[in-house]
C-alpha cells in the first residue's frame, strides 16, 4: 500500500471515529425514575436505560440514598412521574433546573398526572403515548405512532369481545390491589371489587365480606394479583376455586411498552377461561 493510500485510509478512520464520538455525545444522558418510564425512553431512543428505582419497587413509597441523589444530579434529563406520584423525589427535583427534567404530563415540572390517569398512570396506553410524544419532542426525534395505535386498537377489540363473554355469564374479575386504574380507563373495564384501594389501605371486614359474597354467588371469574398480594388473605376469603392470575403492574418482566401492555391484556383474556 502506498504512503498516500495509507494516509487517506488513516484519515478516513479518524473522521469516522470523530463523527461517531460527536453523534454519541449529542445523545443526552436520560435517567427514567421507574421501569415503566425506562420502557418509554427505550421506545424513543432505542436504549433501555437503568431506572433510578429497582424494577420491582413501587414509586409511591421509596427513600432516596446518597447514590440516587448523585445519579439525579449527574444526568442531563430526568424523566419522572411528578411530585404527587413520586413524593420521595420532590425535594431533590426542586433543586434541579426545569430543563433537566421531564414530567410525563405536560412536560412542566410540578404538573400532576393523577387527575387524568389515576395513581398508576403508566398502566394507561394513552399516558405512555403521551410520554413517547413528549420525550420525542424534547430530544428532537421524529416518530410515527401508527403501529402503536393500531396495536392498542387490536388489543382493545379483543378485550371488548372477552368482556362481553364474561357479561353473558354474569361474571367479572377481582383485583387484589387497585393499581390498574389507567389501564382499565383506557380499555373501558371495571373490576367487581378490590382487596386494597389505590392508596394501599388494608381491607376492612365489610369489604372482605362483600368480596366473599361475590365469590359464593359465582360472579367471580378470576382475581388479578400483583407483587403486593397477601396470598393467605385471598385464600381465606375466596377459597381455592377462584382462579389467580398474576399481573406485572410495575413492568418488571417487560422489555418493551407493547410487551408490557399486551401482557396485562393477556392476563384479562385468560380470566374465565
Amino acid at each position: 500500500m502506498s504512503f498516500v493510500t495509507r494516509s487517506l485510509s488513516l484519515a478516513g478512520t479518524v473522521f469516522i471515529l470523530l463523527f461517531a464520538n460527536t453523534t454519541a455525545s449529542a445523545a443526552p444522558n436520560v435517567l427514567p425514575s421507574t421501569q415503566a418510564l425506562a420502557l418509554v425512553v427505550a421506545e424513543v431512543s432505542g436504549t433501555l436505560a437503568q431506572p433510578l428505582l429497582p424494577a420491582n419497587v413501587s414509586p409511591h413509597d421509596f427513600s432516596l440514598k446518597p447514590s440516587h441523589i448523585r445519579r439525579l444530579h449527574s444526568t442531563e434529563l430526568v424523566v419522572w412521574l411528578g411530585p404527587e406520584l413520586e413524593p420521595y423525589l420532590a425535594k431533590t427535583m426542586a433543586r434541579i433546573p426545569a430543563h433537566q427534567q421531564l414530567i410525563i404530563s405536560n412536560g412542566d415540572a410540578g404538573s400532576s398526572t393523577e387527575a387524568n390517569y389515576g395513581k398508576h398512570p403508566w398502566t394507561s396506553p394513552a399516558y405512555l403515548l403521551q410520554g413517547i410524544n413528549q420525550l420525542s419532542h424534547r430530544l428532537g426525534i421524529k416518530r410515527d405512532n401508527s403501529t402503536w395505535l393500531e396495536t392498542m386498537g387490536q388489543l382493545q377489540l379483543e378485550l371488548a369481545r372477552h368482556v362481553q363473554q364474561l357479561n353473558h355469564k354474569d361474571q367479572g374479575y377481582l383485583i387484589y390491589h387497585d393499581g390498574l386504574d389507567g389501564f382499565e380507563a383506557y380499555f373501558d373495564l371495571i373490576h367487581l371489587a378490590s382487596f386494597t384501594g389505590a392508596d394501599d389501605q388494608a381491607p376492612g371486614a365489610k369489604r372482605l365480606a362483600s368480596i366473599a359474597q361475590l365469590a359464593q354467588e359465582g360472579k367471580v371469574a378470576c382475581i388479578l394479583v400483583d407483587h403486593e398480594v397477601k396470598h393467605k388473605l385471598v385464600d381465606a376469603v375466596l377459597g381455592p376455586e377462584v382462579k389467580r392470575i398474576e399481573i406485572d403492574i410495575l413492568a418488571v418482566n417487560s422489555r418493551s411498552l407493547t410487551e408490557y401492555i399486551t401482557a396485562l391484556q393477556q392476563a384479562l383474556l385468560s380470566c374465565g377461561r
